[in-house]
């Protein structure tokens, strides 16, 4: 009798424990989705668009093309938004101009040239890219048709810039610098002014005469800060904007030690806005900025500047 008592009393701790055991299996595995839907929720709320061109748009060939959108970032989240074209990799980093600084990529923008790639006749994928710490990835794309424009009807698809991508600093701290062929005209703060020259190159000779105009957001600039030329291009006889003038570009860093491109089309102001991040660990000093802008039935003008990087 006792025996059978025994026997009983282990079978009924036996089936304890393997009841006990299984019910911690089975908490553990709907903790674990839990925790697993927790942890996915801030990826399905991140996100990312391309505004212009829009899908299926007709762009031109052989021209720069400005790509635009917004994303899910702001200045309190550590992203990063980079584009690729035709799958032609490396992925190229898109410039943020959202209003929270340079770190805000709620707004971006990037301009295709001729020094990464360029848009073929017809179908062209172009690719967005938001990357944020911790590793969240997320992608848009859209596809554009690309055409041989004529010289005589160039049916050229032209974006309007946001105010914060034409005036990414308050107005108030910035310089307008006139580099027509006569004295420097700056106004009233020569803090953000630069000294510039200006010349024409006559290669069509039919009279018309660009005139361009640099406005430069700091001098001087610190290292490590961002910097804005903001370039406005406009007939000299009428004073009216040029839409779809092709700008070209260098910045010759302090001691020729480094020289960055830049290209672009002006927007509907005839205005281009190159922005950049000066290095923390380079040169100081005097910075030259060249530039070249060129219209259909106009002479190509060129001009020179500079602006002052200091130590911070």
């Amino acid at each position: 009798m006792n025996s059978s008592v025994k026997e009983y009393t282990l079978w009924l701790v036996a089936i304890g424990i393997i009841s006990f055991t299984l019910l911690i299996v089975n908490v553990n595995i709907v903790f674990g989705q839990v925790s697993g839907n927790l942890t996915s929720q801030p990826s399905a709320q991140e996100w990312i668009k391309i505004d212009t061109p829009t899908d299926g748009k007709q762009v031109p060939m052989d021209r720069d093309l400005l790509i635009s959108g917004g994303s899910s970032d702001d200045s309190s989240k550590n992203c990063e938004v980079s584009v690729i074209v035709n799958n032609v990799k490396p992925y190229h980093s898109a410039s943020a101009t959202g209003s929270g600084g340079d770190n805000d990529f709620s707004q971006w923008n990037f301009t295709l040239s001729s020094n990464y790639t360029q848009i073929k006749e017809g179908p062209n994928r172009i690719t967005a890219k938001l990357s944020c710490s911790p590793p969240i990835t997320k992608w848009y794309s859209i596809s554009v048709n690309g055409f041989r424009p004529s010289q005589s009807n160039e049916n050229i698809s032209l974006p309007t810039l946001t105010p914060s991508v034409l005036n990414p600093t308050n107005a108030s701290t910035t310089e307008n610098i006139t580099t027509k062929e006569q004295p420097l005209q700056t106004q009233s703060q020569p803090i953000s002014s630069i000294n510039s020259t200006n010349t024409t190159e006559s290669s069509q000779g039919n009279g018309k005469v660009l005139n361009v105009v640099i406005k430069a957001a700091k001098n001087p600039v610190s290292r490590g800060d961002a910097q804005n030329i903001t370039i406005t291009v406009t007939d000299q006889s009428s004073s009216a904007n040029i839409v779809g003038a092709s700008i070209t570009g260098k910045l010759l860093y302090p001691g020729g030690n480094y020289v960055k491109d830049f290209s672009g089309i002006t927007d509907t102001n005839g205005q281009f806005v190159n922005s950049w991040t000066i290095g923390k660990h380079g040169d100081f000093g005097e910075l030259t900025v060249e530039v070249q802008a060129s219209a259909p039935g106009y002479e190509s003008k060129s001009a020179t500047g500079n602006f002052q990087i200091s130590e911070r």
